[in-house]
């Protein structure tokens, strides 16, 4: 199954819905007792992505707290992450000390031109920073967890070998 933990972000992406949203959220914070009532009520269950339209990293300790629950009755876990907050408190090692089994990181422009255009907001040099410290603290582990997601679309098309060559 697919949770939202969060509906708010950050950004306000061209692509993306959550930008015409009153104050970029439509719902409150999922709080961590619902969502253990939730995964405790699916018998069987053995997948889970924690992403929405929301970015889940600005649900911090919660977000960790669902993932270790999850890997704690053998589910695994994948989660999407704009990147933009993964340097704050050392966030990427708690991510990955979760034991999450893959984080895909949305990257939407292979330059700092295109990026920007596309994720309104976003600073280029920080999520490029980031991606390096967490698959650097991968490669510390020898596990391999990040994979690189892109929404093609007429902005960024031109770039498809030059984001090939960002990751």
């Amino acid at each position: 199954i697919d949770i939202e933990n969060v509906s708010r972000c950050n950004y306000r992406c061209k692509m993306c819905q959550v930008s015409d949203w009153p104050k970029g959220k439509r719902a409150e914070d999922l709080s961590f007792g619902d969502f253990k009532n939730l995964i405790d009520s699916l018998p069987g269950l053995v997948e889970v992505k924690i992403q929405g339209m929301g970015e889940p990293t600005l649900g911090r300790s919660t977000y960790i707290k669902m993932i270790e629950y999850l890997r704690s009755k053998n589910i695994w876990v994948r989660t999407v992450t704009n990147a933009s907050l993964l340097h704050k408190s050392d966030f990427f090692k708690k991510l990955i000390d979760s034991d999450v089994n893959e984080i895909q990181i949305s990257v939407d422009g292979a330059n700092k031109e295109v990026f920007e255009k596309i994720r309104d907001k976003s600073v280029f040099e920080t999520v490029v920073a980031n991606c390096k410290l967490i698959n650097t603290y991968c490669e510390e582990k020898g596990i391999v967890r990040t994979k690189m997601w892109t929404v093609v679309q007429k902005d960024n098309v031109h770039q498809l070998h030059d984001l090939l060559d960002l990751a």
